[in-house]
């Protein structure tokens, strides 16, 4: 308890600390940043932290953060002396929006450590690799932090979001095995603010009360966060026995159905069913796939618990948008000179955005884009509404909208790279480009059970708001002409594209046919992009209200993703689409959460009496998405009981812990005795540890205290790296040293390397033979040792 009250407190102190400057950067909206100050506070502490550290010369320390704190602290007390009135003006009127904003973290906070206190485990799926990347980072001195498995080498991958909550577990001095699961509950309750802080700026402005923003405002992080896809009334149709053979092999998830239930159960009672709903995106052929897809949902990701980028990145990324939202309502002509006028909010919206490649490399690309959409919409009402800069140099692009966006994301992007330029240094990557997809669809069924509700929610909205929309006129041919060449655009290419291909490569897979009927699949897409594009251009052109030009954008964005995922993928070592989908279709969730919020306060700030008939069809509209949500209910539901086993007999609600290494106590004490003698008692240095499969306990010991091994997870590193050339050669020399009675073979293996501690445990015994290892008392000092786990240092190492 204490754990969660520190952690809690650090976080409230840490936002406070930030909204006098979230007021002044979010200054156009009603809540003016104060849903957005935690993720920015965790923002501004680490990079600074980052920076100094790669300094080599200002240590990665508690004081160093805590210095840190207290400037940004100097900064907020002077913004507020300078803008007090303003402020508690603003916290006399807004205060009901606050405490709201308060309770719902609170709340998330809580009912995330609920569950995650039941399954703490740090010991499956990605959960090692994020843990030891945390661990790495609180072990660093300096910076770039050393990758725990490939010792010598700094970590190549996208670790800003790590590194934030590893500075939280610095400051905190919380163990980071439970710091770990700490932040997998922050996450859930940042975003959860955030999403209610996005829609109910977006209400507000719309006109909404405060009493309709708070309402609606509830609703954007329940359907973000609290709901699961549809794929879960399929779960329970089988649950309940129904359903033959030829049923399921129409339904075409692999796995579903395969297995005859014992009988009718309200859930499955197959281990980890729950895993089913984000692999619902397939076509199989005699039961293997031809189309293997990701489709997670976040509601999946916190609930199993990898604290991984694309989970990591969420609120981060919702305040993006915010940001975007916030540039959307200036009232001065955006474009360069507005980059120029505004230096301070032009280096934060850069920083901002440079932290999301950062935390996950396939945010930054997307949300730039749509960034620079809502620029360019904004500035094709502006120029239609003939604002300028006050006659101050308009005439380097003149009127033109596509011009005036380019000229203003331009050097927002160009610093946003450059203020993260050292990361990009030591990135490398095994994308190999982009190509066409050619294989399988997306089947609209299966589409409909990831996206059913948000479609329903989204397309409602997408035609209630047409009548408010000015039809067309021959002015506004210049406007049609770029929405529908840029949406259009891609399928063109991938026509294009894929038709070379087929004729390079004799396959006639990739001729008129297969065109015609990718063509067909995409149409509705393009359609509904088309449509939600074009009203957000002719509502800020004409007039209205504005501000529902923005989730439309938001609803373009996403629909326009999902389709480029029909369309395109890029390149991996998969070979296949999975890792497009994936991520296309978790933004598009974010994105589309969004919406269906809005969405549903549109249609009610509308609603009037109508003829008998029209009420009849809201009705039935009404009890649709009531049944659409309730559907999307189950799986969650269903989810925490399989989970967390509170329904199994025995269950006991008190035995519950926060400490993701409890499992290991529990079931090899030595070994963990011997992770708390590395983590805290130890010198840091480099080990060397039995080499095996990636997705099991093996590399636990570097994962676990950040001491980086000679190898770990071969198959992460190739992933991360793009080749073997860095690792070539280092699960055979751990073999010797751990196999060679021949000191001399051994010695220089260890000096290679740079190891300073050799860790004997029982994966080595089973991995390199129990008579056949290595005797390292002859050459090594023995520096810890149990009945089962025996560690050697060397005495000349570093």
């Amino acid at each position: 308890m204490a754990n969660v009250l520190t952690w809690f407190i650090t976080i409230e102190i840490l936002g406070l600390i930030a909204f006098p400057l979230a007021f002044l950067l979010f200054s156009r909206l009603p809540d003016r940043g104060y849903t957005f100050a935690k993720p920015l506070a965790l923002v501004l502490v680490a990079y600074p932290l980052w920076l100094l550290g790669l300094t080599q010369f200002i240590p990665n320390s508690r004081f160093t953060i805590l210095a840190i704190v207290l400037a940004l602290a100097l900064v907020s007390i002077w913004l507020f002396r300078r803008h007090s009135r303003e402020i508690i003006a603003f916290l006399r009127r807004e205060w009901k929006t606050i405490l709201v904003a308060e309770a719902l973290f609170l709340g998330f906070f809580i009912l995330w450590l609920g569950i995650i206190s039941d399954i703490p485990a740090i010991n499956h799926t990605e959960k090692p690799m994020d843990f030891g990347f945390m661990n790495a980072i609180i072990q660093s001195r300096f910076f770039p932090p050393e990758d725990p498995w490939l010792s010598g080498h700094p970590i190549s991958y996208y670790y800003f979001g790590h590194f934030m909550m590893a500075g939280l577990a610095k400051l905190t001095a919380i163990p980071a095995a439970i710091s770990y699961n700490l932040s997998v509950g922050l996450i859930p309750a940042l975003l959860a603010t955030a999403a209610f802080g996005l829609v109910y700026n977006l209400v507000r402005l719309s006109g909404g009360s405060r009493y309709a923003g708070l309402s609606f405002g509830l609703i954007a992080p329940a359907l973000l966060i609290l709901i699961g896809n549809l794929e879960g009334v399929l779960e329970l149709v089988y649950a309940q026995g129904w359903g033959g053979a030829g049923f399921w092999q129409w339904v075409g998830i692999k796995d579903l159905g395969s297995v005859n239930p014992a009988g009718p159960t309200l859930f499955p009672e197959q281990p980890w069913w729950w895993w089913r709903a984000t692999r619902v995106i397939d076509t199989l052929s005699n039961g293997q796939s031809l189309d293997f897809t990701i489709t997670e949902f976040p509601f999946f990701s916190f609930i199993l618990g990898d604290l991984h980028p694309h989970m990591l990145s969420l609120p981060f990324v919702v305040m993006f948008l915010g940001v975007g939202l916030n540039l959307f309502q200036s009232r001065e002509r955006l474009g360069w000179y507005w980059v120029v006028r505004h230096p301070v909010e032009s280096s934060a919206v850069a920083l901002l955005a440079g932290s999301l490649a950062f935390i996950n490399a396939w945010d930054f690309p997307i949300f730039i884009a749509i960034l620079s959409l809502i620029v360019l919409t904004k500035i094709h009402g502006q120029s239609f509404h003939g604002q300028s800069f006050r006659g101050q140099r308009d005439f380097l692009f003149g009127s033109n909208p596509l011009l005036g966006a380019i000229s203003m994301m331009l050097p927002i992007t160009g610093l946003a790279v450059l203020l993260f330029l050292p990361f990009y240094w030591d990135l490398s990557s095994q994308a190999a480009g982009i190509l066409p997809v050619t294989g399988p669809g997306t089947r609209p069924f299966l589409f409909l059970l990831v996206m059913g509700l948000f479609s329903v929610l989204s397309l409602s909205f997408l035609v209630q708001q047409l009548p408010g929309v000015r039809r067309p006129n021959p002015g506004d041919a210049h406007t049609i002409i770029l929405v529908v060449l840029v949406v259009v655009a891609p399928a063109l290419v991938w026509a294009l594209t894929a038709f070379s291909l087929g004729l390079l490569t004799g396959a006639s897979t990739l001729t008129w046919a297969s065109i015609s009927s990718r063509s067909v699949l995409v149409l509705p897409g393009i359609i509904v992009v088309i449509l939600a594009a074009f009203s957000a251009m002719q509502r800020v052109r004409y007039g209205g209200n504005q501000t529902t030009s923005f989730p439309l954008l938001l609803m373009a964005s996403a629909f326009y993703l999902m389709v480029g995922a029909e369309l395109f993928f890029l390149l991996d070592f998969f070979g296949n689409r999975m890792n497009t989908v994936f991520k296309v279709y978790f933004q598009s969730w974010v994105l589309l959460s969004i919406v269906g919020a809005y969405g549903l306060f549109y249609g009610w700030s509308r609603w009037q009496p109508v003829s008998i008939g029209r009420r009849a069809i809201k009705f039935v509209w009404i009890g649709a998405v009531a049944a659409l949500v309730i559907a999307s209910l189950y799986y969650p539901v269903g989810a925490i009981v399989e989970r967390t086993g509170i329904t199994t007999p025995g269950y006991d609600f008190f035995d519950r812990t926060l400490d993701g290494l409890a499992f290991v106590a529990e079931s090899n004490p030595d070994e963990y005795a011997a992770i708390a003698w590395l983590s805290n008692d130890a010198a840091f240095g480099k080990i060397v540890e039995a080499v095996g499969d990636d997705y099991s306990d093996y590399g636990r010991i570097s994962s676990s205290t950040g001491f980086p091994t000679v190898l770990g997870w071969a198959g992460h590193e190739l992933q991360w790296r793009g080749s073997r050339a860095a690792f070539e050669g280092r699960a055979e020399d751990v073999a010797i040293i751990y196999t060679s009675d021949d000191a001399a073979r051994v010695i220089p293996l260890l000096k290679k390397y740079d190891v300073k501690y050799v860790y004997v445990g029982q994966r080595e015994r089973r991995s390199y033979g129990r008579p056949g290892l290595t005797d390292f008392s002859r050459f090594m000092k023995t520096a810890f040792e149990t009945d089962n786990v025996v560690i050697y240092t060397r005495q000349d190492a570093q």
